[in-house]
């Protein structure tokens, strides 16, 4: 796990990090919820994994804001695909695993939630965020700024090479 270290510079850092609504725990209005799309939309699918420590004794307290978080997000960005949260056996890392249809989706996550991402200064520290599809300039520049903002971590844009995806396709039934 890592030590507290220099923890109210960093959350004075991270109050000025990130711009957007203000995450308050309550979901939005339908009109802003559905005004998703953002700049520089690209059509093809984004995947961000972010890695953190878990900072020693805030296991709990950590749990407890991602599960609210994860709500909040659930609610109120219905064209993210999926927002899952992986802890490993003993508590000390965190994995965040984002798909969504396209830049735009990523880029209102970041506005709508980005303001609850300092909070969790006091919990973890980044270590790095992996961006797998083509980001928008604004998305890749927000995505830094949480980084910076969360701990020393690294961005790293994978862009696609070759592949497909079918989301959204109804899977066939797997041979018995």
């Amino acid at each position: 796990m890592v030590e507290d270290r220099n923890l109210s510079t960093e959350a004075a850092q991270a109050e000025k990090v990130l711009e957007g609504p203000k995450y308050t725990g309550q979901h939005m209005d339908i009109k802003e919820r559905e005004s998703g799309k953002m700049s520089g939309s690209t059509s093809k699918p984004i995947v961000i994994v972010d890695y953190s420590e878990v900072r020693k004794g805030k296991l709990e307290e950590l749990k407890t804001a991602m599960n609210e978080l994860v709500e909040f997000v659930a609610v109120n960005e219905p064209r993210m695909i999926a927002h899952n949260i992986y802890l490993n056996e003993d508590g000390t890392r965190m994995t965040v695993f984002q798909v969504h249809p396209d830049s735009a989706s990523a880029e209102f996550h970041m506005k709508v939630a980005g303001s609850a991402f300092p909070k969790f200064v006091e919990f973890i520290r980044m270590s790095g965020v992996d961006i797998y599809g083509k980001p928008s300039p604004d998305l890749l520049e927000r995505m830094r700024l949480k980084a910076q903002m969360l701990g020393s971590g690294t961005v790293v844009v994978h862009e696609p090479q070759a592949g497909f995806s079918r989301f959204g396709v109804p899977v066939p039934d797997a041979p018995e």
